[in-house]
C-alpha cells in the first residue's frame, strides 16, 4: 500500500481587541516562523506539529511540511499583513494541490484582523478549496471557535488544559483523526455555542467547576465511538460578533452521539456559569501580605501574577501598578519583575552596565490604561539575544534587554519587546534564580500556574488595570452578539448542537 502523504501547515497568534496598535508580520516573526523543514524543528519538539509527528512516524505517513509562524499573541492585525500571511501560507500549499492525500493545519483560532473577524475560518475554508482533500486542525483552548470553523471540517482537535500543558498530544490526536479520515473513517463533529465568556484566570482545568467538566469530557473519549472533543473557552479578550464558550465533540460516523455529547458538555459549562470565578488581590494587600513575613528560599518565592498586563493574552506587558508597589515596598528580600520599555532599554544599553539611573518606565505604549512612574536603580547587566521557551515552545526575542536593580532589593528586566512570561525562562535568561527570590512577577492571566506554582510558596493574582483585565464588564466591547454571560444575567438558553461531517 502507497503511504499517505499530508501536507503541514501553521499560523498562530492571538488577538487581542484592546491592546493598543495594530499588529504586523515582523511582530508575529518574533515570535518565530520557519519554511521546509524547519517546520519540524522550531517548535522544540514540543508543540502540536510535533506531536502530529509522532502520530504520522507511526502510522507510516509521509509529512510534508510548509510554511508556520507564530506562537504570538498582540492587537488587531492590520489588513494588507493579514492578507500577506494568508497568500504565504496558501503559496506554500499550491505545488501540492494533487500530490497530497490530507493537509494538516495548526492554528491558534482567535487571530482577527481589520477586516476580517474569523481569520481561521477563512484560512481553514481556503484551504480547503485550493487542496481538495481532507483537512484537520488542531486550536488552542482559547480558540474564537465559529460555524465556519466547523463547516469547513469536522476534524477538529483543541487543547484540554489551561494552564496549556497538552499541546503535543492535541498534535497527536489532530493527526489521529486525519488518518482515520483517510483510512475509510467518517469523522463527525456536533458543536454547541454557548453564549458566556469568563476571564483567563477561571478557566483553569486543574480546579472546580472546570475540572469537573474535563473529567466528564475525558471519560467520553474512552468510548470507542468517540474520537475527540474539547470545551473551548475561548479568546475572552476579543471584541467580535459569535463570541462566547463552545462544547464540541468528534465521533466516528455517529451525528446523534456527537450532538448528545456536545449538547451535555454545553449543559455543564453553562450550569457552572456562576461559578467560573476569577478572585483577585488589592494590590496594597498583596504588598502587606509578602512585605509581612521574611525571605525563606526553602519556601519558595511568592509568585504575584499581573494578569490584567498578560503579553501571552495579547497586552502590551508596559504595566507598572504592581512594580511600582513593590518599588516602594520593604522588601523582605529579592524581588523580580519584567516591563516591556523599549526607550528605557535603550537609555540602559546607552548608560551601560554600573551605571546608576533614573528612569521613567510603563506606559508607553498602552496609554489608555497605564502612565509612567519613576525608578532609579543601577545596571546590574545587558543582554541582546533571544533565548528558547518552554511554553510557549518556541524562540523568544526580546530584542536590547537590561536588569536595573534597586535600593530595595527590586530586579525589573526591561525589556525593548514584550516577552511571554508563562515559564521561567526570561528570568534564567539574564541570571536571575527565581528559586532565590522572595517575590517573583509573571505578567500571565492564569497561564503562568503550570510552571509557577511548582516552585512558589503562595500565588497571588492581583486586581490591576490593562487589556487583559478579568474584569470583563468593565471592558469597553461594542461588537460582541448579545445575549453574553456576564454582561446579560437573565438569559434563557439551551443547547442547539450543529453537525458537519467528512469533507
Amino acid at each position: 500500500m502507497e503511504a499517505l502523504r499530508v501536507a503541514v501547515a501553521g499560523l498562530l497568534y492571538e488577538t487581542n481587541s484592546f491592546a493598543p496598535g495594530v499588529s504586523t508580520r515582523e511582530k508575529l516573526w518574533r515570535s518565530g516562523w520557519a519554511d521546509g523543514d524547519d517546520v519540524f524543528t522550531y517548535g522544540q519538539g514540543i508543540d502540536s506539529i510535533a506531536g502530529a509527528m509522532k502520530v504520522a512516524d507511526a502510522e507510516g505517513v509521509i509529512l510534508i511540511p510548509t510554511t508556520s509562524e507564530g506562537p504570538a499573541s498582540g492587537p488587531t492585525f492590520a489588513v494588507g499583513e493579514y492578507k500577506y500571511l494568508r497568500e504565504r501560507l496558501l503559496d506554500g500549499l499550491r505545488p501540492l494541490v494533487g500530490q497530497v492525500d490530507g493537509v494538516y493545519l495548526s492554528l491558534h483560532g482567535a487571530m482577527v484582523c481589520e477586516d476580517e473577524d474569523d481569520v481561521e475560518g477563512d484560512i481553514m475554508q481556503s484551504v480547503v478549496e485550493l487542496m481538495g482533500v481532507p483537512v484537520s486542525a488542531s486550536f488552542d483552548l482559547h480558540c474564537h471557535f465559529t460555524d465556519k470553523m466547523g463547516r469547513a471540517t469536522p476534524m477538529i482537535s483543541v487543547y484540554h488544559t489551561c494552564p496549556h500543558v497538552d499541546i503535543f498530544e492535541t498534535g497527536e490526536r489532530s493527526m489521529s483523526l486525519l488518518v482515520n479520515r483517510l483510512r475509510g473513517g467518517n469523522p463527525t463533529l456536533s458543536w454547541v455555542q454557548i453564549p458566556m465568556l469568563a476571564s483567563a484566570e477561571g478557566q483553569d482545568t486543574t480546579v472546580e467547576p472546570v475540572r469537573s467538566i474535563i473529567a466528564r469530557l475525558e471519560e467520553m473519549m474512552r468510548e470507542p465511538k468517540v474520537l475527540d472533543g474539547a470545551l473551548v473557552m475561548t479568546q475572552p479578550w476579543l471584541d467580535v460578533p459569535e463570541l462566547g464558550w463552545t462544547a464540541l465533540v468528534v465521533t466516528d460516523n455517529d451525528p446523534e452521539l456527537a450532538k448528545r455529547y456536545a449538547a451535555e458538555l454545553g449543559k455543564m459549562a453553562w450550569d457552572a456559569r456562576d461559578r467560573i470565578l476569577a478572585p483577585k488581590v488589592e494590590i496594597a494587600d498583596a504588598i502587606d501580605r509578602i512585605c509581612a513575613v521574611p525571605a525563606d528560599e526553602k519556601l519558595g518565592p511568592f509568585v504575584i501574577s499581573d494578569g490584567a498586563d498578560s503579553v501571552s493574552a495579547g497586552s502590551a506587558g508596559d504595566g507598572v501598578e504592581l512594580v511600582s508597589a513593590l518599588a516602594s515596598a520593604a522588601l523582605p528580600g529579592p524581588a523580580f519583575a519584567v516591563i516591556a520599555d523599549a526607550p528605557a532599554a535603550k537609555l540602559c544599553h546607552e548608560a551601560g552596565v554600573g551605571a546608576r539611573v533614573h528612569l521613567q518606565l510603563g506606559g508607553t505604549v498602552s496609554l489608555r490604561f497605564f502612565t509612567p512612574s519613576s525608578f532609579e536603580g543601577r545596571i546590574i547587566s545587558l543582554h541582546s539575544t533571544g533565548y528558547p521557551s518552554i511554553y510557549p515552545p518556541n524562540s523568544i526575542d526580546p530584542g536590547q534587554v537590561a536588569v536595573l536593580r534597586m535600593d530595595n532589593g527590586l530586579h525589573i528586566i526591561i525589556t525593548q519587546h514584550p516577552v511571554p512570561q508563562l515559564d521561567l525562562e526570561v528570568y534564567r535568561h539574564v541570571g536571575l534564580d527565581p528559586l532565590k527570590a522572595h517575590v517573583v512577577v509573571a505578567k500571565s492571566a492564569g497561564g503562568y500556574r503550570a510552571f509557577y506554582e511548582p516552585i512558589a510558596r503562595e500565588c497571588i493574582d492581583v486586581a490591576s488595570s490593562g487589556a487583559a483585565d478579568s474584569r470583563l464588564e468593565q471592558m469597553p466591547f461594542e461588537r460582541i452578539s448579545r445575549p453574553l454571560y456576564p454582561f446579560d444575567r437573565d438569559i434563557n438558553w439551551t443547547p442547539v448542537p450543529q453537525v458537519s461531517g467528512s469533507h
